[in-house]
Order: structure tokens, then sequence, then C-alpha cells
């Protein structure tokens, strides 16, 4: 066996150890602070939130503008601005706002993979077309700490991830419509 191939198991190793841990859980509360950055384009973007996730169920809150929420029939994207409020509304599962989708942040690399580690960071490049050309992982033991997307215009997406907790409790999956001056409903085709 060559010291590459020994190193692609590994990886691979790597990504099924987490994706194993994470999806065995279906319920939890994270921290996450999300950071887009794209030096070329000039801009720096923070937010901190906590996210929950019950069942295929989220709720993703970022301060008191943004939320984010799938209720199991719909995904909502909900942000309010002092001159501006708007909702977006999505089937499930097609929400294009999403460069990785909340409500499997921490278990969507299960399949569909090429892994190799970068020094302590596993490195995921998917084999069919998605949002990001490529994932770094960052651990700490069996934890992930934060997880990298870079998309095509150069733009790394940001999400560290701190004081998980299965304690999901009074996590309510709702948004109030009436808040948002502008509504834009993508679900016509919903299946």
């Amino acid at each position: 066996m060559t010291v590459q191939t020994s190193i692609a198991q590994d990886a691979d190793g790597l990504r099924k150890k987490l994706y194993e841990k994470y999806s065995e859980i279906p319920n939890y509360r994270v921290n996450v602070t999300y950071e887009a950055n794209n030096d070329k384009m000039g801009f720096n973007n923070v937010q901190k939130g906590t996210l929950t996730v019950v069942g295929e169920k989220y709720l993703m809150n970022f301060g008191p503008g943004e939320k984010w929420v799938d209720d199991g029939t719909t995904e909502y994207v909900g942000t309010r601005e002092t001159d501006h409020s708007q909702i977006l509304m999505f089937c499930p599962g097609e929400n294009s706002e999403a460069i990785i989708e909340y409500g499997s942040m921490l278990t969507f690399f299960g399949s569909g993979y090429t892994a190799s580690m970068q020094g302590d960071v596993l490195k995921l490049v998917p084999n069919e077309k998605m949002p990001f050309i490529e994932v770094h992982i960052k651990t700490s033991g069996n934890n992930i700490t934060s997880i990298t997307a870079l998309d095509d215009f150069g733009t790394e997406h940001i999400y560290s991830v701190s004081g998980f907790s299965t304690n999901t409790a009074g996590a309510k999956f709702t948004i109030n419509k009436g808040w948002y001056a502008e509504k834009i409903d993508e679900r016509a085709d919903c299946k």
C-alpha cells in the first residue's frame, strides 16, 4: 500500500466516522459563527447565531434580524432590516440561498465526496454539482469545530461551531410571515 492510498483511506475513514457520529444524534443545538470572506470582491461578513435541529426540522437564528426555518413542509429565509424586510419560501431541500443546508450541516458529507487530508484538515470535493467546489472540515478529537465551503467566486463560507448540546427544549420551528413586507414564494414546483 502506498502512502497516498493510506492517506486517502484515513481521510475517508475520518469522513465516515464524523458522519456516523452526527447521524446518530437527530436532535441538537449548536452555536454557529458564519463568516463569508472574498478578498477579490472586497467583502467580509460575520454573523453569530444558534442552530437547532430536530429530526428533519431546523431553526437558524442570526440575531434578531435573520431567521432560517424548515418546519417540515416549507423552508423559509426571513431578513428584517431597518429599511427592508423580506421572506423567501422554498420547497424542502430546494433552498437556493443555502451554501450548506442547515438541517444537515453536520452530516451533509455522508456520501458523494472524494476525501483527502491537508495537514490535519479533512478536504472534501463533491462528485456532483453543488453550491461549493470543495469543503474543509476541521476537528478537535471526534468533534467538528468548523466547516469551510469554497464557491466558484472564491468566497469562503466558514461555519465555526461550538457549544454542542442535545437539549433542544423550547425550539419552535415557526416564522411570522406578517413581519415581512416583501414575500417571495418559490414553491410553485414542490413535489
